[in-house]
């Protein structure tokens, strides 16, 4: 046998194997290089653009002002918009994980097929200012629940919203309040400007009766409107908007306060949806002009798809969410040490309607905290925000269609993983691949367990859902080849910012 000598010490046999860094880079489960599964997130990042946000052009600012507008003109027919609110508009849709509204139905829409680039706006529709009518949380499920008591600054908030009244609040609950501001914050940069450039409105008349259909019914000839599960049957009013009439006996005045009527957000939604809809089939098309080619309500959000002229002609999608915005912060929330002080300004949260009534009641709202995750997201590291818009990509197809909390599960675990891993680790552009596997790795786990705990909320647990189970051996499906899934999210996003689409939603033409 051969002998060698190897650091000045006589070896007999083979030279010892090489250094075995290329193998440590393989991942275990699947196979793949983790250097090739980062080399395809950053092109990822590079279509998507990912690094900038959405690139602001004259399509994304057009059909901005087209939505800005035609709320702006919902507000003219109906006094109960607040005067002036703030809206938040976030990239991404709510089936991209963009808020948290339980396992709610997402509809049946998909990135590419049905549009080309997806946004969520909150839209404030109630104010409260610090010592206004009272939330009531359940610690359990972060569900809250708002009281609305019969007079407040003089007019009476009851006979204001009474097509929208729940009844009131279940027992055996504790009591949040928020805690009192300055009066409720305002951001020039993300406020609503109520420009009417794109719209015309016609001269007023009379409520408008339409029959909702069924998002999967053809129509060719006109705008496509869907209501799939009205909470009560429309009636005529004095004005131009059909609102859901509701039972609900209002206590007197002279009874306590527990006895006071919930703001219903299951109907609150329903009466979101029905204002728009009436605003938006008496437009007139202008020329140039986005156009708005599809709208449907889907739990407690309205989804709208707009065209813009182009060239290139994109497919915009707008999740609409009537909301509650909250002056203060609710008691028992927690701080995050890894990310610092993270706003100035006068703190504040929201109320939206969650997706499970069945565990809230129907007067439940969600607790949620989308300002707050704005300026966390500016705090994390790019290569780890990377992995999750990667993971978040490629969680788009396996989401479309289906009741599952999974999109923002996989956003609270981005959170987490901030805490518990170093940030020299997550900030190495060499380690997104290996992040996000981590990120699809940790969600399976969640979904197994059935919870996850709340980011904001202490005690509180984020629920997966029923559909969970029916939703893991999608994600083992995809876990086992992550690089031939990124390899179609590259494709898919190229495709997407040619423009166009690829088919229409209700078999309608776009």
């Amino acid at each position: 046998m051969a002998s060698a000598v190897w650091a000045g010490a006589t070896w007999w046999g083979p030279p010892p194997p090489a250094p075995a860094r290329p193998l440590t880079d393989i991942d275990f489960c699947s196979g793949a290089q983790l250097q090739e599964l980062t080399q395809l997130i950053q092109e990822l990042g590079v279509q998507e653009s990912w690094s900038n946000g959405p690139e602001p052009g004259p399509d994304l600012l057009r059909a901005k002002d087209f939505v800005f507008s035609l709320l702006g003109l919902v507000h003219r027919r109906d006094p109960r918009f607040p005067p002036q609110a703030e809206l938040l508009l976030l990239h991404g849709g709510i089936r991209e994980g963009s808020l948290d509204l339980g396992p709610a139905p997402l509809g049946p829409y998909a990135r590419g097929p049905h549009y080309d680039s997806g946004f969520t706006l909150l839209v404030p529709v109630f104010l409260l200012d610090g010592p206004g009518p009272e939330l009531q949380l359940d610690l359990d499920s972060c569900y809250a629940w708002l009281r609305l008591p019969e007079l407040e600054r003089g007019p009476s908030v009851r006979e204001a919203w009474q097509d929208c009244l729940g009844p009131p609040v279940p027992g055996g609950r504790d009591w949040i309040h928020p805690t009192e501001s300055e009066g409720s914050p305002k951001d020039p940069q993300s406020s609503a400007d109520q420009r009417h450039g794109y719209l015309t409105e016609p001269e007023p008349h009379e409520s408008l009766e339409k029959s909702l259909s069924d998002v999967s019914e053809p129509e060719s000839n006109r705008r496509d409107f869907t209501d799939p599960d009205p909470p009560a049957p429309l009636r005529k009013l004095s004005g131009d908007v059909a609102e859901a009439a509701v039972e609900c006996q209002v206590p007197k005045p002279s009874e306590a306060r527990e006895a006071w009527p919930t703001l219903c957000p299951a109907q609150v939604a329903a009466w979101f949806f029905a204002a728009l809809a009436a605003v938006a089939e008496t437009l007139i098309p202008v020329p140039g002009s986005p156009r708005l080619v599809h709208a449907a309500r889907h739990a407690g959000f309205t989804t709208v798809l707009l065209a813009t002229p182009g060239p290139p002609r994109r497919l915009l999608l707008f999740d609409l969410i009537p909301v509650v915005s909250v002056a203060g912060w609710p008691e028992g929330a927690r701080s995050h040490s890894w990310a610092g002080p993270l706003v100035s300004r006068p703190a504040s949260f929201y109320l939206v309607p969650g997706g499970g009534p069945e565990r809230s009641g129907a007067s439940g709202w969600q607790l949620c905290f989308a300002r707050q995750e704005l300026a966390l997201k500016a705090r994390i590291p790019a290569p780890l925000l990377q992995a999750h818009a990667a993971a978040q990509a490629l969680l788009r197809p396996l989401v479309a269609g289906t009741r599952t909390a999974a999109p923002y599960l996989l956003r609270t675990l981005l959170y987490w993983a901030c805490e518990r891993l170093p940030a020299l680790y997550l900030a190495r552009p060499e380690n997104a691949g290996a992040c996000c596997l981590g990120l699809l790795d940790e969600l399976g786990r969640v979904l197994e367990a059935g919870a996850v705990p709340h980011y904001f909320l202490n005690g509180c647990k984020l629920l997966a859902g029923d559909s969970a189970a029916a939703f893991l051996p999608g994600l083992a499906r995809l876990r086992g080849d992550p690089a031939g899934a990124l390899r179609a999210a590259v494709e898919e996003a190229k495709a997407a910012r040619k423009g166009g689409g690829l088919a229409g939603v209700g078999g309608g033409t776009h």
